[in-house]
């Protein structure tokens, strides 16, 4: 996929033994080449999937929540989020989500919560944060 062949990378990952193809690493990695190739609704079924199979992995609903908020579904995106287990919701990745999606909705309040509360967890998530376009209202 980092080679520019995320097409080739796909193909090759639905070789994969059927009895290995629900192992969450293999599943992830084909959500995260779904993502790529903006398979947007591919991706958020497949997460739905994995969230099903593998309910301690965090990034099914993580990616899950991200497929929905390209698909414009925003409001569902927060409702994944926010029915994400407690132990994910102590996450900065889920705040700074969370962040984004109000943001793309307009509540820049609550978007500004969500990112305090993400930094505060993560340091690193405030650089990423502005130049991040989804949180462009924050900084406006």
């Amino acid at each position: 996929m980092y080679l520019g062949m995320a097409t080739e990378a796909l193909d090759e990952l639905e070789n994969v033994d059927a009895l290995e193809s629900d192992e969450a690493g293999v599943m992830l990695a084909r959500i995260r080449v779904l993502l790529h190739l903006r398979r947007w609704k591919a991706a958020e079924k497949l997460s739905r999937t994995g969230e099903e199979m593998h309910v301690d992995e965090e990034e099914f609903t993580v990616q899950r929540a991200f497929a929905l908020h390209q698909m414009r579904k925003g409001v569902d995106a927060l409702a994944v989020l926010e029915a994400a287990p407690e132990w994910l919701r102590r996450t900065g990745i889920l705040h700074y989500n969370l962040a984004c999606y109000e943001a793309r909705l307009g509540d820049i309040k609550t978007a500004r919560q969500c990112m305090n509360v993400a930094i505060q967890m993560n340091s690193a998530m405030e650089k990423k944060a502005q130049t991040d376009p989804d949180l462009q209202g924050l900084w406006n």
